[in-house]
């Protein structure tokens, strides 16, 4: 099972503790009388997308590369690197979390090259090496 740790970086992790097994059958149970799947609502499954990219591939490309952009080369070199240890469905939702952060404004395309930019308020963060993950970012883009 894929997990978030504490620092926002994704592993693998086995859930197969004896303890839990009976409150989960009977969570399990319920959701089937139900007839609806437990899974997450659209909005929470992007914005897990958008944090899973940001935090393990472009943060730390912008950190390595130490310039506030990078070509399209750049990331997929990184993104392969990250997705070589997980399955195809991971592919799919770096994909949509990658088009996501452009839409939220956290990196910027530009028009002429195949060139992301981040949003000009996260420089000064670059410049000094500093960790940013995804909810300190979207808070310093939102607020005027």
């Amino acid at each position: 099972m894929l997990r978030e740790d504490k620092d926002g970086r994704y592993g693998h992790t086995n859930s197969s503790s004896s303890a839990g097994s009976s409150s989960r059958s009977n969570d399990e149970s319920s959701i089937k009388s139900k007839g609806k799947g437990r899974e997450k609502g659209k909005y929470a499954s992007s914005t897990e997308n958008r944090r899973l990219v940001w935090n393990n591939i472009v943060w730390p490309l912008i950190l390595e590369l130490n310039k506030p952009w990078f070509t399209i080369e750049e990331y997929h070199a990184k993104r392969d690197a990250f997705c070589s240890s997980y399955s195809d469905e991971m592919k799919g939702k770096v994909a949509g979390g990658f088009v996501s952060l452009i839409v939220k404004g956290l990196l910027l395309k530009d028009k002429d090259r195949e060139v992301y930019s981040v949003h000009w308020k996260l420089v000064p963060y670059m410049r000094k090496r500093l960790w940013l993950d995804y909810g300190e970012a979207i808070r310093l883009i939102s607020t005027k």
